[in-house]
C-alpha cells in the first residue's frame, strides 16, 4: 500500500498478518506512540517521518507506534490482540541512487534523503549511513560493522578497527589519558608506574585519535588515522613494537626503551631527537619531552590522550 500523504513523502509498505506487533530490540527505537483514528493515518504518520521504518497499529485501542528500526534490530511477533498489524517501509537502491550527493534541490522534501547544511548535498538522514547503494539504519552495540560511520554515534558507538585495519563491531568509544609531571634531571619512578597503568587500561574499544601534548605545547600534535591509533594502542597494551607510520606530518612509533615501551612521534625510539617522545620507564633522566629536547629535558607536564 502507499500512504495518502503528499507524493514526495509517499512510501510503499509491506503489511503483516493481523495479530502481530513489532518488538524493538532497544527502547530508543520507539519514536512515536499516540492514539489515532485509523491505520491509514498511522501509516501516513510513518511516511511523513523520515526516521520511521516500521509502524504497528491496533484498530481496537487505536494505538499507533512508529519505530526507527527494521528487522535487523527488532522482530514482528504474535500478540494477543487480533486487531494489531505491522507495516514495514520497503526500501530499494532505486530510491537513493538518483539523489545521493546531488544538490539539495534533488531531495527537497524527500523522506529518504536530507539536505546537509555543511555540504549542501543530499545525504542520509540522521541515524543512517551510506553503504554505497542506500541508507540503512546505523547499528547498535556489539553489531558487526564494515565501515566507520555504520554505528550509532549519538549513543557514543564507533566501529572498532583492529590492528590490521579491518572494521569489526560497534562498541562504546573509549578515552584513556596519561598525565604526569616530570622534573629536570630526576629519573621517572612514579611516572613509570602511571605509564604502566595507562598501558594496561587500553582496550579493544574503538579509538579514533591520539594526542601528545603538555606544558611545553598545550595544543600538542594529534594522530587522526583510526588504523594507526588502533595499532599504537594495541602495541602499548601488549608491549609490542609498532611503526613507524607516517600521518599528520609525523612518524609515529612504539618500541622498547629501558625498562618499558616508549611512544614517539620522531620516527625512532631510544634516541634524543627533538620533538614529541614519552618514555617514563627508561630508568634514567632521559624520559622524553614535548616540543623540544627529549634527553635531559626541562621540567614539564606530559599528556597522552587516546580516544
Amino acid at each position: 500500500m502507499s500512504s495518502p500523504a503528499h507524493a514526495i513523502y509517499s512510501s510503499t509498505l509491506s503489511l503483516s498478518l493481523q495479530g502481530h506487533e513489532f518488538q524493538p530490540q532497544y527502547g530508543v527505537q520507539l519514536i512515536f506512540k499516540e492514539t489515532v483514528r485509523s491505520r491509514l493515518l498511522c501509516s501516513a504518520a510513518c511516511s511523513q517521518n523520515p526516521s520511521c521504518r516500521i509502524f504497528d497499529y491496533d484498530s481496537s485501542s487505536h494505538r499507533c507506534r512508529l519505530f526507527e528500526a527494521d528487522l535487523t534490530n527488532g522482530a514482528i511477533i504474535e500478540t494477543a490482540s487480533q486487531t494489531s498489524i505491522v507495516g514495514s517501509v520497503i526500501l530499494s537502491a532505486s530510491l537513493y541512487a538518483s539523489m545521493y550527493n546531488q544538490s539539495c534541490s534533488a531531495c527537497q522534501g524527500n523522506r529518504y534523503q536530507t539536505c546537509s547544511s555543511t555540504t549542501n548535498k543530499c545525504q542520509c538522514p540522521g541515524n543512517s549511513y551510506w553503504n554505497g547503494s542506500m541508507c540503512p539504519l546505523q547499528l547498535f552495540e556489539n553489531a558487526a560493522c564494515s565501515q566507520i560511520d555504520a554505528c550509532r554515534s549519538d549513543l557514543n558507538l564507533s566501529c572498532v578497527m583492529n590492528s590490521y585495519g579491518e572494521f569489526t563491531q560497534c562498541l562504546i568509544a573509549a578515552t584513556t589519558i596519561y598525565t604526569q609531571n616530570f622534573i629536570y634531571n630526576i629519573p621517572s619512578s612514579s611516572e613509570c608506574i602511571a605509564w604502566n597503568t595507562f598501558q594496561s587500561t587500553l582496550t579493544s574499544r574503538p579509538y579514533r585519535s591520539m594526542t601528545i601534548k603538555g606544558s611545553n605545547d598545550p595544543t600538542g600534535i594529534t594522530l587522526t588515522n583510526p588504523r594507526y591509533v588502533a595499532g599504537i594502542a594495541n602495541a602499548l597494551l601488549t608491549n609490542a613494537t609498532y611503526g613507524p607510520v607516517s600521518s599528520n606530518g609525523y612518524l609515529w612509533v612504539v618500541g622498547p626503551c629501558g625498562y618499558g615501551y616508549e611512544l614517539s612521534a620522531t620516527g625512532d625510539v631510544c634516541g634524543c631527537s627533538l620533538g614529541y617522545i614519552v618514555r617514563p620507564c627508561i630508568g634514567n633522566v632521559n624520559w622524553g619531552g614535548i616540543n623540544g629536547n627529549t634527553c635531559g629535558a626541562s621540567s614539564q607536564t606530559m599528556i597522552v590522550i587516546i580516544q
